[in-house]
């Protein structure tokens, strides 16, 4: 039972067990002959047993899900902001944070539910029931509330969670996300050129606590701010995107980046080369025991690419290690004997029947000097 049938089972786990809950789910499944995903099959058992809205927590919420209800306290709303529309008409729009103890979302409100901010009826510390539709928004996954959604203020206490979520809590399209985490690889900022022209920043920083790591994205005035390594950051509101297959966090104009004087552990996972396996990101730590040199080679898009490759060696084994683009010219000065920590690179088959490690942009690699 995976985790959203599992939320949606817990509000009738009184009346079925769940063997015979999810049987009827793999039933529904077929009989929709594949139209309905198995969280939309289970929201159709527990409406056949009694329940008249099956309520999805926060933090499970997902754009592929569509219409939604949900509870959660009001942690902030904007200000409404008036918008021109392709009729001639004005438009009205304003958002809202709530939250539960699984997290935060964003919620669009629309015209007349907009107003409901002008009026005061919408306020800071209420807890509400949303109903309306989840989708991908700038930040994260959102829920617009247009004229098909509603609201109602309900009797809860909710609590919000209060502590940073954790590397291996982060889940894919969640909104609203708090962390502590080490600087592990502080990055440099870069110019690119924006669609209307102008220019932008952009800095790539990777973060790493006691459960794992997650690359952040920083933009403009953030993209400059000084890091260093060890040092401890503070993200406040940002978004968890998945990109080639890997969790990313990036901020926006809600975000908030600081320095936090608070102690996070973390140390890099390394794995014992003999014991690396083909397909898996990992880390090694060993001595250089061979060099090659920089090969440059023509790419599909005309540009001129360029390879390496070294050998690393530890007490369980060796392998070739194929450093690619800016990672080929770290062989200026490098030597055998030099100790070598390669982070985030993946495994491959190589040439007769071996393993390979091949080191792109999302790599770290430092090299020193023996002794």
């Amino acid at each position: 039972m995976d985790e959203q049938v599992e939320e949606v089972y817990r509000q009738v786990a009184d009346r079925i067990s769940p063997e015979e809950f999810m049987l009827r789910v793999e039933e529904k499944v077929a009989l929709m002959a594949g139209l309905c995903d198995s969280r939309t099959a289970a929201m159709l058992v527990a409406r056949d047993l009694g329940t008249a809205e099956v309520l999805t927590k926060i933090g499970s919420i997902r754009p592929e899900m569509g219409n939604v209800i949900f509870q959660g306290r009001v942690v902030s709303i904007s200000a409404v902001r008036e918008f021109p529309r392709s009729d001639g008409s004005t438009g009205r729009v304003a958002n809202m944070v709530l939250a539960d103890e699984t997290g935060s979302v964003r919620v669009a409100l629309w015209d007349e539910t907009a107003d409901l901010v002008r009026s005061g009826e919408l306020r800071v510390d209420q807890c509400l029931k949303v109903r309306g539709v989840a989708r991908e928004g700038y930040t994260g996954t959102e829920v617009s509330l247009s004229r098909g959604g509603g609201l109602e203020e309900v009797d809860l206490d909710i609590v919000p969670r209060s502590e940073p979520y954790r590397i291996s809590e982060l889940k894919r399209d969640m909104g609203g996300v708090q962390l502590l985490a080490v600087v592990v690889d502080p990055g440099q900022a870069r110019e690119f050129d924006r669609k209307d022209g102008g220019r932008g920043r952009v800095r790539t920083v990777l973060l790493g606590d006691e459960t794992g790591k997650i690359r952040l994205t920083l933009w403009n005035e953030q993209a400059d701010m000084a890091l260093d390594m060890g040092e401890t950051l503070e993200v406040i509101n940002a978004s968890c995107r998945e990109r080639y297959g890997s969790l990313e966090l990036s901020t926006g104009g809600y975000s908030t980046v600081r320095k936090s004087s608070k102690k996070i552990s973390y140390s890099e996972r390394i794995t014992p080369i003999a014991e690396l396996a083909a397909g898996s990101i990992s880390s090694i730590r060993g001595y250089v025991t061979g060099i090659g040199e920089v090969r440059e080679f023509q790419r599909e898009d005309g540009r001129t690419g360029k390879v390496a490759s070294i050998y690393v060696s530890d007490d369980t084994g060796r392998i070739r290690v194929a450093l690619w683009g800016e990672h080929a010219d770290k062989l200026q000065g490098l030597d055998i004997g030099y100790l070598a920590e390669i982070s985030d690179a993946q495994v491959k088959e190589g040439w007769n029947e071996g393993l390979e490690l091949s080191c792109g942009w999302k790599t770290l690699i430092t090299f020193a000097p023996p002794g």
